[in-house]
């Protein structure tokens, strides 16, 4: 019975490490940051040609490892395959890649781009030596795709939403900020362990080859010489003149590789360690040009994205309704309902005011004896803290002032010419609502308005 106790909680406290209820919004800022900083790479000019120019180098021997044995095994695996195959299996992994940053078939799209990046990487260090920075990466991207990841910020939830409200015929304000699983947490803290394993085995590893050795600041100073000549880094060669900077260095080194897993326990750390760690493998790489820079973007799984977002909406500027836009909709619009699903998936901060036209229409009829209940239905009118009121598309245009996420966007509504053919194509669309959309789920209120 005390046996059964114990494994019982054992139990328990593993599921409450690794299945803790956990913001869904954290792991999918680190998808959009994982898969855009490996599409930047994989993207880069002269990727591609490295593929194909690769097997043709001076010296190139060709030790295909087995994933890349696999795929080329139809071609001859001994052989490095031709330029088309490395084509397509390039084109297979961007265009996947894309499906993931936005959140189209979110997992299904993760799989063929991991295996993608996987199978390149894999290709390249079949020529030589294996280097370690694109392992913790290809890791990384493996655990999205068997998770959660796509469940909010993405087309897939967008889409899903939109139908919803639309099957409901309603719309109500929701904040993806506040939504959790208990699947959410643990592909964050494998990520975080894995790199505590990282940086305690690099930190040992320097203790065990150079010893107490490597204090002495002569260790350091040889690699950074050698580096800083071989890669043309001035800054390596002139901190390889300076012992005594070479010395620190060494400590830090040590110490805070050795140290980091401390930010598993204490949480709070993360905000010295990740500043820390972002300088560390700066400085790496501009002495010895070593570039461990999926490492500062994989620091996003100890960032509690959802919280910052949250500590900002519940600041008393930020959560009164004085100060804030209020949006009037028709309630009986499947387009109007499809608009406003789509801004309230992006107004993180609750920054707007979401009212129902008809629900609203008596106490606004009083405080605002300007607006017209008809130009209501006809166009959304929005108003502003201090009272005025924005109509149809400079509503629309003011309402992306308030939402941080969509206000690059306005840049486009500013540009010349942009307030004479915007209302003009607002109209446009707004007029003909009932043949886009079934407006007002086949009895359209602007109509019922008129009879």
């Amino acid at each position: 019975m005390r046996l059964q106790h114990h494994q019982n909680s054992i139990i328990a406290a593993w599921n409450a490490y690794w299945f803790e209820p956990a913001p869904l919004f954290n792991l999918a800022i680190c998808r959009i940051i994982f898969v855009s900083f490996q599409l930047f790479l994989i993207l880069q000019p002269n990727y591609l040609n490295g593929l194909f120019e690769r097997a043709s180098w001076p010296g190139a021997v060709y030790n295909p490892l087995p994933f890349v044995q696999l795929l080329t095994l139809p071609f001859g695996s001994n052989q490095p395959p031709s330029d088309i195959f490395l084509c397509i299996i390039y084109g297979i992994t961007v265009v996947t890649g894309v499906f993931a940053l936005l959140g189209f078939k979110t997992n299904w799209s993760l799989i063929p781009f991991s295996l993608g990046c996987l199978w390149t990487q894999e290709y390249l260090y079949s020529f030589g030596k294996y280097h370690h920075p694109e392992a913790l990466m290809m890791m990384a991207l493996f655990v999205l795709a068997l998770s959660p990841c796509g469940r909010v910020l993405s087309v897939d939830d967008i889409v899903k939403r939109i139908r919803f409200n639309h099957n409901q015929r309603k719309f109500e304000t929701f904040n993806i900020i506040n939504e959790n699983s208990s699947f959410s947490r643990w592909p964050l803290l494998f990520i975080q362990w894995m790199f505590a394993l990282v940086y305690l085995s690099a930190g040992l590893a320097k203790l065990t080859n150079d010893g107490f050795d490597w204090f002495n600041g002569y260790t350091l100073q040889y690699y950074l010489l050698s580096d800083g000549l071989r890669w043309g880094s001035d800054l390596g060669v002139w901190l390889a003149h300076n012992h005594t900077m070479a010395v620190l260095s060494s400590f830090m080194a040590v110490w805070f590789e050795a140290t980091f897993f401390l930010v598993l326990i204490f949480p709070k750390l993360v905000w010295i360690y990740i500043p820390l760690g972002a300088s560390f493998h700066i400085g790496i790489y501009l002495a010895q040009r070593a570039p461990f820079f999926q490492f500062i973007a994989l620091y996003a799984v100890f960032i509690p994205w959802a919280s910052i977002v949250q500590n900002f909406t519940t600041r008393p500027w930020s959560s009164t309704s004085n100060n804030k836009p209020e949006i009037l909709y028709d309630g009986q619009c499947p387009l109007c309902i499809r608009s406003m699903t789509v801004l309230c998936y992006f107004d993180w901060f609750n920054c707007i005011i979401y009212s129902d036209l008809e629900k609203r229409w008596q106490t606004l009829a009083e405080t605002h004896p300007q607006i017209s209940l008809q130009a209501c239905l006809e166009e959304m009118h929005l108003i502003l803290p201090n009272g005025s009121v924005r109509k149809g598309f400079f509503a629309f245009r003011e309402i992306l002032r308030y939402i941080p996420i969509l206000s690059p966007l306005r840049l486009f509504l500013y540009l010349p010419g942009s307030s004479t053919f915007g209302p003009k194509i607002y109209t446009f669309v707004a007029s003909r609502r009932q043949r886009f959309s079934q407006c007002s789920f086949e009895t359209c209120s602007i109509d019922s308005q008129k009879k």
